[in-house]
């Protein structure tokens, strides 16, 4: 009997989504600034499909590549007939290539409402009918966020609108669970994080659920031969990979084809969890079941699983 490969999603650490975005613009001929186009783009379309034009948009952008792909966002929905306005976050006067660009080009459009903050900010009138973009941070930040940025982070978690992250709520490590419920305050909490091309680990952690949202992934063209061949101990296994992996049966098999397993379950008071378990282990596609339970648990099991076969333990009880 062969049995097919599960191909599992990767979910790669951040250093690792590091050389993913390298790799893709050296084998796969496209600069990085195209590849900042093709996430924004991607971006912009789950916002268009999601909220109509009437909503009022803010975008906070950073200083890095993930406030670029904010301030590209921002022109394309700008295009698209919505009401942007945005804010740039330059505290330290530098920005990455990329987002010096995304910044120029945010300027040439018309009608553009747009601020860069070097020391002051006014922040603007947030209601619960507006959609708050953010692009601060994304998984190339190394340390907790404070002063001025903390302060940014609790201004839009306390606002009424709903959040929308880029890659990742800012101030959350792509990496690892919240740990340190002190900084539970300094991170963006989301109501939708856009993760580009491969979950991260952080969204696994059930201690993150409140800060990440729901998350939806989107395809921004990284290199396939890239994720293939980048080595890493997490992945991500769905419905769809598992039903793809079912062998087919054969018209005149019957049970004795698909094993026999042991199930030792149960005890006085709880053969639920023999039930359930046994239940559980048939659905797997198991071919024969036998349960080895106390006889307390007999009678049940013999009305409820009539599948499988029951042997008795020598205890009443457990």
């Amino acid at each position: 009997m062969s049995y097919q490969k599960i191909h599992t999603m990767k979910i790669l650490p951040c250093n690792a989504i590091k050389k993913l975005d390298a790799y893709t613009i050296e084998y796969d001929n496209i600069s990085s600034v195209d590849l900042m186009e093709q996430a924004a783009r991607a971006i912009t379309d789950v916002v268009i499909h999601r909220w109509q034009k009437e909503i009022p948009i803010v975008v906070f952008a950073g200083p890095g590549n993930n406030g670029g792909d904010a301030l590209a966002v921002a022109r394309m929905l700008i295009q698209k007939g919505y009401k942007v306005e945005t804010f740039l976050f330059n505290i330290k006067g530098h920005l990455s290539p990329d987002c010096q660009l995304n910044k120029e080009l945010l300027e040439a459009v018309d009608g553009v409402i747009f601020t860069e903050v070097n020391k002051s900010f006014n922040a603007p009138q947030l209601t619960e009918n507006c959609l708050i973009i953010d692009g601060l941070f994304g998984t190339g930040l190394k340390d907790p966020l404070n002063g001025g940025f903390a302060s940014v982070v609790k201004y839009i978690n306390e606002a009424p609108a709903t959040v929308v992250s880029i890659d990742i709520p800012s101030g959350l490590s792509g990496d690892e669970g919240l740990y340190d419920n002190s900084m539970w305050n300094n991170m963006v909490h989301a109501d939708l994080t856009l993760s580009l091309q491969l979950p991260k680990l952080a969204f696994l952690f059930p201690e993150n659920e409140e800060i990440i949202g729901e998350w939806q992934l989107i395809d921004i063209g990284l290199s396939r031969k890239g994720i293939e061949q980048i080595e890493t101990n997490y992945f991500l296994v769905e419905e769809e990979d598992i039903r793809a992996a079912i062998i087919p049966r054969k018209k005149f098999s019957n049970k004795g084809d698909f094993g026999h397993a042991l199930l030792i379950a149960g005890s006085y008071g709880m053969a639920g969890a023999s039930i359930l378990s046994a239940r559980a282990c048939l659905r797997s596609g198991i071919g024969r079941l036998t349960i080895h339970a106390p006889i307390c648990n007999n009678d049940i099991l013999q009305i409820t699983v009539p599948e499988a076969m029951v042997e008795q333990d020598v205890g009443e009880y457990c």
